[in-house]
């Protein structure tokens, strides 16, 4: 199905336009990528940035939202994971599986999308995962998304969209830290501070007043 979807993702960046300012070497076999999220086109962008079949993980309540994100979700195998209660334990157990197999997974910390970077903070599964299945994190930043496709609309716009793929955190460097998960967590958070506050340096005062959103 990657064959399938990837070709589309492609079609997709290149209409906005989408520019890759940098793109760190990706690690041998599986890792976990971490995204900050501003929309729903954040799953295909930072596809089409790491160039890699990813398995992507999402919160079930947006299954039923519309019928075509469902047929993109199924489509790309996309494991479904409630916000709490016993349903967690096995989506985690998939996710792990994924990674121990040797795929890359991919993660949005904030747990849900945001207007503006910084308005949620991220949650520790990610870090959880990767200090678990003993894998690098590889740090993801979008700007531009949100102006494309909003939080309060449907509507597609072409806007700009920027991405930067980091150099990848080598996580069992955490694991002799008093919180290994927590002191990981902070540290993919510094990182995609600083890759999002390049990205939106690269923009300038004035598109933002004309266009609004990130």
């Amino acid at each position: 199905m990657w064959r399938v979807l990837w070709p589309a993702a492609r079609a997709l960046a290149v209409w906005f336009p989408y520019s890759l300012v940098s793109r760190s070497p990706l690690p041998k076999g599986a890792f976990v990528a971490v995204i900050n999220h501003f929309s729903l086109l954040d799953p295909p962008v930072a596809a089409v940035a790491l160039r890699r079949p990813v398995r992507f993980i999402a919160l079930d309540e947006i299954w039923g939202v519309n019928p075509l994100l469902d047929l993109v979700l199924n489509a790309s195998d996309t494991i479904p994971i409630p916000r709490s209660g016993p349903s967690v334990r096995p989506a985690l157990k998939s996710a792990l599986e994924h990674l121990e197999s040797g795929h890359p997974l991919a993660i949005f910390p904030e747990g849900r999308r945001v207007k503006a970077w910084g308005d949620a903070p991220l949650h520790p599964g990610a870090a959880w995962m990767a200090i678990q299945a003993r894998v690098p994190v590889v740090p993801v930043a979008i700007w531009g998304s949100g102006k494309a496709l909003s939080m309060d609309s449907m509507r597609i716009r072409r806007a700009a969209i920027r991405v930067m793929v980091g150099e990848a955190i080598h996580s069992p460097s955490y694991m002799d830290c008093q919180d290994p998960v927590g002191t990981l967590n902070e540290a993919i958070r510094q990182v995609l501070d600083r890759q999002i506050g390049r990205l939106e340096a690269s923009f300038s005062p004035e598109y933002w007043e004309d266009k609004g959103g990130h």
